[in-house]
């Protein structure tokens, strides 16, 4: 997600902007239409019609204009989150062992049963990775 999110970075800030062009341009016509509406009477309808088309698009613009934002902000935190983790990954191979601390840090838990006659063990690590299954044999 991070890495698609990375490659359409300039896409989202290029839309970004359309979506606030697009914007100021509604809250124009808004206002051009209020204008006409007060000044000509007898077509008031029509204008109070145009007027709630354009505060739809308004209402639309800024809901998706919000959306994006949003995600933006939810992959700007996995990326910072996903490189606490690789940080501590790449202390613990400079080390050459993980101790005692990186490894409460790293494991969330650690379940240890038996299935078919064979040792079974899930960890499930605190990092945003999905959850690691190991399976070792024993005969």
């Amino acid at each position: 997600m991070l890495k698609k999110w990375m490659k359409q970075k300039n896409n989202v800030g290029n839309k970004l902007q359309k979506l606030n062009n697009e914007l100021v341009q509604r809250k124009e016509d808004q206002k051009d239409n209020l204008l006409e509406r007060i000044r000509d009477n007898d077509h008031s309808e029509i204008y109070s019609e145009m007027l709630e088309a354009c505060e739809n698009d308004i209402q639309q613009i800024k809901q998706e204009i919000e959306s994006i934002k949003d995600y933006n902000t939810t992959i700007k935190k996995r990326k910072s989150e996903i490189k606490q983790t690789v940080d501590l990954i790449e202390e613990i191979v400079k080390d050459g062992a993980i101790s005692n601390a990186n490894l409460r840090l790293l494991v969330d838990e650690i379940k240890i049963y038996e299935s078919d006659k064979r040792l079974k063990i899930e960890i499930n690590l605190k990092a945003n990775f999905t959850k690691h299954f190991e399976i070792y044999g024993k005969s």
